[in-house]
């Protein structure tokens, strides 16, 4: 009998990109979503367009629904795992909507966590957390620069940061401590009553199916305002931040592989590592090739516990799933971008 997978927050960018990946597999999938993006970002945030666009398929049995719902419980019971997406994903937002952030983050997982427990037990889970969690940490590392980017003065941290940076005693914003909050609550839901679930730890996600907002995914932003001429404001450290990318599909591919294989209770940080780590300042030049236009900016105050430089070491996510591998470059990255964008706003117009 084929399995069937339940995507929360099935409409956004990380969970469309899961159910194409599932159904491309063989899963029949079940997609919950309330559209609340669109509440916290507004209309240009709304993700409901990507139900036609992605989740158009039999075998994706799409919900308008609410992980908070009372009868969300029912769907948890009748599945054979679960990809968890569902969340606030801004921490400049979270700092205007503490509460909002904590509800959806922190008692959304733990109302999951809790119907997997009572209902489901054997069922894997993939939880996505985020690299927030750990805070300002980053920054208390030194850094120099080197061409358009900051590089770590330490030579050890060549790799990026793994999962051993420790996430307390520094400032995260309300987003990171919410989504620091759910990464414990699901790793004790894995050692107390073992449950199936894996947290991964995510860089920077983005894709063709990311909707361009200033608060949240910078790159399609970024390609946005080189496509309509606007200038963007480049916020702290005059644009040498460093990010690593990974296309959301070579996610989704990744989580696919945790289901099959999971390692409950394990902790992974994962991004476009050090192969795709990109600086702001580089990324103008990358944009600027790939949509012929030329990115104006303008330099801003940096943003509440903001990384100074972020990149993923991948070492434990290889070891535990060698077969898995990036299959998208940054370039094809920023195409990908550019092209979906090109088309909404010539749907605009």
């Amino acid at each position: 009998m084929t399995e069937t997978i339940l995507v929360t927050g099935g409409a956004g960018l990380i969970g469309s990109m899961c159910c194409e990946e599932l159904i491309e597999n063989g899963y029949n999938v079940v997609s919950v979503d309330n559209y609340g993006r669109g509440d916290i970002f507004g209309d240009e945030g709304n993700t409901e367009s990507n139900v036609t666009e992605y989740l158009d398929d039999d075998r994706i049995d799409h919900h308008q629904m609410d992980i908070r719902d009372d009868d969300f419980d029912e769907i948890v019971a009748s599945v054979d795992g679960i990809i968890h997406t569902a969340a606030q994903p801004s921490h400049p937002r979270s700092i205007e909507i503490p509460y909002e952030d904590f509800d959806i983050n922190v008692r959304g997982t733990l109302k999951l966590l809790e119907a997997v427990r009572t209902q489901n037990p054997d069922i894997p889970l993939v939880f996505t957390s985020t690299n927030k969690v750990y805070g300002e940490m980053p920054n208390y590392f030194s850094y120099e620069k080197v061409g358009d980017r900051f590089e770590p003065v330490d030579d050890t941290l060549w790799n990026g940061f793994d999962e051993s940076l420790r996430i307390d005693q520094n400032k995260h914003t309300p987003f990171g401590v919410s989504k620091a909050s759910a990464d414990l609550y699901v790793q004790e839901y894995a050692r107390m009553y073992d449950i199936k679930a894996g947290i991964f730890r995510l860089g920077c996600v983005t894709g063709g199916a990311a909707h361009a907002v200033e608060l949240h995914n910078w790159e399609p932003y970024f390609v946005k305002l080189a496509l309509t001429g606007e200038e963007l404001s480049i916020y702290g450290y005059e644009g040498y931040q460093v990010r690593d990318v990974i296309h959301a599909k070579d996610l989704a591919n990744l989580f696919r592989r945790y289901l099959e294989s999971p390692s409950p209770g394990q902790v992974y940080n994962v991004g476009g590592g050090r192969k795709n780590s990109i600086s702001l300042r580089e990324s103008f030049d990358l944009i600027e090739e790939v949509t012929g236009n030329t990115l104006e900016y303008s330099h801003a105050e940096q943003r509440e516990a903001d990384h100074q430089w972020w990149i993923s070491d991948l070492s434990k996510v290889h070891r535990h799933y060698p077969d898995w591998e990036i299959t998208h470059g940054l370039r094809e990255i920023f195409e990908d971008i550019t092209k979906a964008l090109r088309k909404n706003l010539d749907e605009v117009s």
